[in-house]
């Protein structure tokens, strides 16, 4: 399957030219900071599922959701034979919307443990990145242990992640392993085949 994944940053070569992505997507996934009007778009452009979740910035969503698009915030969903499973949100840090403390994070995962263990997660995604691996230090970028332990616990194939803004000159800066699991910064768009 051929997945695209955006977050935080519109880049609108993405809807100008369907032959700027390698190939077609099957899939969009968005992992937050993005306006709902942006993924509406992509749906209707590329014409596939769009799946996302909310970040630290997504004010308007509850409001203007994405149109088209699943918000899969606390679920697992089946996409084309894929279980895919989301959490959105930021570490807290000025009580604004979708910003959790570690021990709330925690408790989400914990909600849903009952789906878990029903089902192989494939794919995760996030707003924010696991502790310790591509996250920074300041208050509102720092990683989730939980993510961690998630990973460690569930072992998906990929954990694809926003939050964290930065260029990479080539797709292998973006990606780390842990666990076996691909680790993605999903920062303005990445695109892989599962």
């Amino acid at each position: 399957m051929r997945i695209l994944s955006v977050s935080d940053y519109v880049d609108n070569n993405l809807l100008e030219r369907k032959d700027f992505l390698p190939s077609h997507p099957d899939l969009i996934l968005a992992c937050g900071d993005l306006p709902p009007e942006y993924l509406t778009n992509l749906r209707s452009f590329y014409e596939v599922p769009l799946l996302y979740v909310e970040g630290n910035h997504d004010i308007r969503h509850k409001t203007s959701p994405p149109v088209g698009c699943t918000n899969i915030h606390g679920r697992i969903v089946l996409e084309q034979g894929l279980h895919i499973m989301g959490m959105s949100g930021s570490r807290w840090y000025n009580g604004g919307i979708h910003q959790y403390h570690e021990k709330e994070m925690k408790k989400n995962i914990r909600r849903m443990w009952f789906q878990l263990l029903q089902h192989k997660t494939d794919i995760i995604i996030t707003h924010s990145p696991p502790r310790g691996i591509h996250d920074q230090e300041d208050p509102c970028h720092k990683g989730f242990r939980s993510f961690r332990n998630l990973i460690e616990k569930k072992k998906p194939a990929w954990f694809i992640h926003g939050h964290i803004h930065k260029i990479f000159k080539e797709p292998a800066e973006r990606m780390s392993t842990f666990c076996e699991t691909r680790v993605v910064n999903s920062y303005g768009f990445f695109f892989f085949e599962n």
